[in-house]
């Protein structure tokens, strides 16, 4: 097995790192930072982020798996102290791969068009002034949005920023991405469902300026800036993130071991 380590570069995170080398080379493992078939994530949830988007391009040919040295471990199968138990499930070779679905987002200028994914959310976000935004729901107009902002996001990204927002937690086998505002202002003027919405793969969701205006976009960890778009269209991405279980570690016993306090 080919693999890589993206490590969030921290002492500890590096000092794990250093450790894992030693330990795969031993049971004949080969680090290949080109070509991996396992990419080892060192660090937080924010590190899995990055490791996804630097393997965009070779989604259908690598597998994650996360090693939690971080202050949030939601993608993460195990944590620093774990490391034999990690090797003795590689060498064991029992495993099971889920996939996770991403969500895409078309921005359309006047002359072109960019193309994203991410595997938590976007968002639209001016804490400076107030957005004005026609939402659409399958090309048809739905309801004018006034406020901060807007976020979009996948089942697993559920449980991150669209969760403080009051958005409902989606397990990832529901082919499903949500809507979720941010402080909505709502008048006589504009009036939003004022609700998270969630919309099954078949449907896009489109985001039309009605006063033009810098916006920050994010895609997951990333943020542009945004001037001068015409509409942005969301839905749910046909690519997956496949990451690797050695262990029944499921979406409901990550929202149990990253929210709830164990008292059983």
């Amino acid at each position: 097995m080919r693999y890589t380590i993206v490590s969030r570069g921290d002492p500890l995170s590096s000092e794990v790192e250093r450790s894992l080398d030693e330990r795969l080379a031993q049971i004949e493992l080969f680090r290949d930072d080109k070509n991996p078939e396992v990419v080892i994530t060192v660090g937080g949830d924010g590190t899995v982020l990055s490791a996804v988007h630097n393997y965009l391009d070779r989604l259908d040919q690598v597998v994650f798996v996360g090693i939690h040295t971080g202050k949030l471990g939601f993608y993460a199968d195990y944590i620093y102290d774990d490391l034999d138990t990690f090797i003795q499930n590689v060498k064991s070779n029992k495993y099971h791969d889920v996939s996770f679905p991403l969500l895409s987002a078309t921005i359309s200028y006047e002359d072109h068009q960019e193309y994203y994914l991410a595997l938590n959310e976007f968002t639209l976000i001016n804490p400076y002034r107030t957005q004005h935004l026609d939402v659409y729901i399958n090309d048809e107009y739905f309801e004018s949005f006034q406020g901060t902002g807007l976020c979009i996001s996948t089942p697993t990204g559920s449980s991150a920023f669209n969760k403080s927002l009051g958005g409902a937690l989606i397990h990832p086998n529901i082919q499903a991405f949500q809507l979720t505002e941010i402080a909505s202002i709502n008048s006589n003027v504009y009036r939003t469902i004022s609700s998270p919405m969630i919309f099954p793969k078949e449907h896009n969701l489109t985001l039309k300026p009605t006063h033009v205006s810098e916006i920050i976009f994010t895609i997951d960890h990333r943020n542009i800036t945004l001037k001068n778009y015409e509409l942005i269209k969301f839905q749910l991405s046909d690519q997956v993130v496949r990451f690797r279980h050695y262990n029944n570690n499921d979406f409901w016993k990550r929202v149990k071991k990253s929210f709830l306090v164990e008292n059983k």
